[in-house]
């Protein structure tokens, strides 16, 4: 294994215990404190970015081999559209909003995973060039966020006590 691979690997296994811890000291208690919908419209806001990894295909870039970069733009930028449906759904109140965010969160989970086995299978960190930095640090935040929603979406849906003031 080449050692950029493994340096990138070890990058972002570290940023992603520091997003988990992140959303565990600020992220959780602020969200399970609210209704569902309403901790939903938070944690469905990052993933509206995740077109960024259409940037893998900017020339300049990085030189990762079309094979992997062209599905992971196409999957981030599908991820990202239905991420702000979701958002829309959300917010306008539609009745199959939480189908919509079911959506979102598992293709988007889907297409990380899917993104990674290739990532290792084509060895591309030595080729990622300025690109590597969105793998290092937004990708480990992106995986956090899909589990925080779904996990927010299999909870009961129990409001939370309205509070005094």
């Amino acid at each position: 294994m080449p050692p950029a691979t493994k340096l990138l690997g070890l990058l972002a296994l570290m940023s992603c215990c520091a997003w988990t811890l992140v959303a565990r000291v600020h992220v959780i208690p602020r969200v399970d404190a609210r209704a569902k919908r309403d901790a939903l419209l938070i944690l469905v806001t990052p993933q509206m970015f995740r077109g960024i990894g259409a940037m893998a295909l900017f020339p300049g870039i990085g030189d990762a081999p079309l094979e992997w970069s062209t599905p992971l733009a196409w999957g981030d930028c599908i991820t990202a559209a239905l991420a702000m449906t979701a958002m829309l759904a959300l917010h306008a109140r539609w009745s199959y909003a939480t189908k919509v965010v079911w959506a979102s969160a598992v293709f988007g989970l889907v297409d990380l995973l899917h993104n990674f086995a290739n990532s290792i299978r084509l060895q591309v960190a030595p080729r990622l060039g300025p690109i590597g930095y969105v793998v290092a640090f937004g990708v480990p935040m992106m995986f956090v966020f899909h589990v925080l929603v779904l996990r927010t979406l299999l909870r009961k849906a129990i409001e939370p006590p309205s509070r005094i003031l």
